[in-house]
């Protein structure tokens, strides 16, 4: 039953006069805000919101165009009573979806990070007299209801705020007053039974929930805040969720990202795509910690559960293992899921140590070299400190070998001292998972050692199946083996996973590419560019796919876009534009090759570049010479041509060279024959 269908003597409580005196209202843009009457209209259409709600916009307006800190909102509106940052988030959530934006395309609400909030809008104030005309000689009355969030049902059902314009100009009768009690009884007995049954309608069913994703924990104050409790209680959850059965957890290399952003929990979970996400609050008080997490259901916007915990802060190694037991164990309980075992396992009994590692993942994962260079600092400090952290080693392996991939050093300089570190992990804990994903992308590109590479990359997967981590490394080399359609259903496993991670969206593509799937290719590449502008490999793979396509206009196109976007200056962007202009698309690839041939006389060894221009021009004379020199280079660095093979092997743009009779020689001195 809708509230719309009520009785008339339900909407209608009383015909009794208003008070007469003068009550304050505002105006904003199409919308009237009446403080006395706590009535929203829009073009005098009455805008449904819930009576928190109500009164922080209410603050917000009547302190139009300053700041409100947070501390200073929670104060005003529940002064009696605690509660989470996240409540805040969420109703202002809700005010900006029910206010829309302006026609200019700006929101109301404006948030000041880690500060507050203001209201942008220009508000003009409004005295009116608190009795309401008459329409056409009859009462009017309205009545906004809108099921309460259980963050907001903190009193009794006596003290829900029902807007109501009442209407006037009728004399009491006892008669009338008799109807009204009963009608407001009963109205808000209905009011009651409806709430509660669209909160039992919205809330998530255990059997539903198949996804999660553990938000990074947010400080109630810019004081004191600590990686340990912020990145670490999160990581710790989601490494021991995600060995539940039937549930897939999100990476923390996925939600990181919310640490220090101002994001609503609900579009968050949309975001990731997950039903439900536990985001929490903590605050560290006089030596106690306490946290207090709500599980919130994504579809309905609904807070499903609260779980709280309290205890002294005197090791914070100690408190984070309290607090994945405890929050664990009833988070498990209410999504009915059998309970696993919740001891953390971090490595590690120095505290210094695991923030350093925690940082370190962080900068590791940005897959760029100041942020590699950064990562490859922390973590080597983070083994300093505690020499058998196998994590840290492992994560150390991770950085160096990452770097000659984002273009941020050599390989043979690299890869050996990776392999070192990545040893070291091994031989401390020989079950960690990331040590053997790295060890087999070492082994399998630069070691050439197929065999063992997929055994290491198999054990990784057996070790923690529901990583993203471990299914990316492994179609990686299923890609680079010509094994595509398993590469391509490792990688989208690898996305379901983990879903914004753009180096997986990256490595999609790329498995796309050397499958020659160049339509659904160049449309991946396009989502990459669109999520992440700044991200240079979409631009260059976009380019080389119409050219492999045919498509040279559009090649070119998408060549110039990819030297703006590395950096190059107009200048020399003109010049590309006059190759184009003389030659056409072999013009491009001529100018590159001979740019390429200048670096090589001042010690640049772009051979595989190079012996790819070749093979693209036609010159397959020069393209077996610079493969020739490739592998001369890297049996100099002690390494068995791996990642030459890699390129010549699955590449496209080699497809003419294997049809020689020399590819076989080629194979031969890789190992392959």
């Amino acid at each position: 039953m809708s509230l719309e269908n009520l009785p008339d003597f339900l909407l209608n409580f009383s015909d009794a006069r208003m008070n007469s005196e003068r009550k304050h209202a505002y105006s904003f843009k199409s919308f009237r805000l009446d403080i006395g009457e706590r009535q929203l209209l829009d073009d005098n259409k009455p805008v449904p919101l819930t009576p928190k709600a109500f009164d922080v916009l209410a603050f917000l307006v009547e302190r139009g165009g300053h700041l409100v800190e947070k501390e200073e909102l929670m104060q005003a509106v529940w002064s009696d009573s605690f509660v989470e940052e996240s409540n805040i988030s969420r109703i202002i959530h809700t005010l900006r979806r029910a206010l829309g934006e302006d026609h200019n395309g700006s929101k109301f609400i404006e948030t000041v990070a880690t500060k507050g909030y203001r209201f942008v809008a220009q508000v003009n104030e409004v005295s009116e007299p608190g009795a309401r005309d008459l329409e056409n000689g009859k009462p009017g009355a309205q009545t906004l209801v809108e099921k309460l969030p259980e963050a907001e049902l903190q009193t009794s059902s006596a003290a829900i705020d029902i807007a109501v314009v009442q209407p006037i100009d009728k004399p009491k009768h006892t008669t009338r007053v008799i109807l009204f009690s009963f009608g407001f009884l009963a109205a808000v007995f209905l009011i009651g039974l409806l709430s509660f049954h669209f909160r039992s309608a919205s809330s998530v069913r255990s059997s539903d929930v198949k996804s999660i994703a553990v938000l990074p924990l947010r400080s109630l104050s810019s004081e004191n805040r600590d990686d340990i409790y912020e990145l670490g209680i999160a990581d710790a959850l989601i490494q021991q969720l995600s060995v539940v059965r039937g549930l897939t957890v999100r990476a923390i290399s996925s939600v990181r990202k919310y640490r220090d952003v101002e994001q609503d929990a609900v579009e968050a979970g949309k975001e990731q795509k997950v039903d439900v996400v536990l985001t929490s609050n903590y605050q560290v008080i006089n030596g106690r910690f306490r946290i207090t997490s709500q599980l919130i259901n994504v579809e309905s916007g609904s807070v499903e559960e609260t779980f709280s915990f309290d205890d002294e802060n005197s090791d914070k190694l100690a408190t984070e293992d309290a607090v994945c037991a405890t929050v664990g164990k009833r988070l498990l309980a209410k999504l009915n899921m059998e309970p696993v075992n919740l001891a953390v396992s971090r490595g590690t009994t120095n505290e210094e140590a695991y923030r350093l590692y925690l940082q370190g993942m962080n900068f590791a994962d940005k897959r760029n070299p100041k942020d590699e260079r950064r990562a490859i600092e922390l973590f080597e400090q983070s083994v300093n400190l505690d020499p058998a952290y196998a994590h840290a080693y492992a994560g150390l392996a991770y950085a160096r070998s990452s770097l000659p991939i984002v273009g941020g050093g050599d390989a043979e300089e690299e890869n050996p001292k990776a392999i070192e570190a990545v040893d070291r992990a091994l031989a401390l804990d020989p079950n960690l998972a990331e040590a053997y994903s790295i060890l087999g992308m070492i082994q399998g590109s630069y070691e050439w050692d197929r065999v063992s590479a997929e055994k290491s990359l198999r054990r990784a997967v057996e070790l923690e199946p529901n990583s993203s981590f471990t299914h990316r490394f492994y179609s990686v080399y299923l890609t680079n083996s010509g094994r595509h359609d398993e590469a391509i259903a490792e990688m989208k496993t690898a996305i379901d996973l983990d879903p914004n991670l753009i180096w997986n969206q990256k490595l999609l593509g790329r498995a796309l590419f050397l499958a020659r799937r160049y339509d659904e290719a160049i449309t991946q590449f396009l989502s990459v560019n669109e999520l992440d502008p700044s991200h240079r490999e979409g631009t260059g793979y976009i380019y080389d796919l119409y050219a492999l396509k045919g498509d040279y206009e559009r090649a070119y196109d998408w060549w110039l876009k990819h030297m703006a976007k590395t950096g190059s200056t107009e200048e020399e962007i003109n010049s590309w534009k006059i190759a184009y202009a003389e030659s056409g698309w072999p013009g491009i690839l001529r100018r590159r090759y001979d740019l390429d041939e200048q670096d090589e006389k001042q010690g640049g060894k772009k051979f595989v570049e190079m012996s790819r221009i070749a093979t693209e021009l036609g010159e397959k004379d020069k393209a077996f010479a610079y493969t020739n020199k490739a592998f001369a280079y890297l049996e100099n660095a002690n390494l068995r041509g791996g990642q030459v093979m890699d390129e010549i092997l699955v590449n496209p743009h080699f497809d003419s060279l294997r049809t020689d009779p020399r590819f076989d020689q080629v194979l031969k001195r890789a190992g392959y024959k």
